[in-house]
């Protein structure tokens, strides 16, 4: 049996379910759409975990860089693209 993907996956970006940006995100950066989890410390099972509003390329919105969000797992859409840690972006 093949074993089961975590709810979040550390170091992937996903698109947000509806395809909009986050509510929290800046009014003048639509483009923050997408969301990374924060911690590769979050449980397989979780169904809500604190994570950055980000583009698609991985870069934070900087009004909420300092601030993770709880997000839904159902507020999850596809995998859009990974982060490779430790890489200045």
């Amino acid at each position: 049996m093949a074993e089961r993907l975590p709810n979040f996956i550390y170091g992937a970006i996903y698109r947000s379910e509806s395809g909009r940006a986050d509510a929290s995100a800046s009014a003048s950066a639509p483009r923050f759409k997408c969301y990374s989890s924060a911690s590769p410390d979050i449980p397989k099972n979780a169904y809500v975990a604190d994570c950055c509003v980000c583009d698609a390329f991985g870069r934070v919105d900087p009004g909420l860089s300092i601030s993770p969000i709880p997000i839904r797992k159902e507020a999850l859409g596809p995998i859009i693209n990974t982060l490779c840690h430790g890489q200045r972006l």
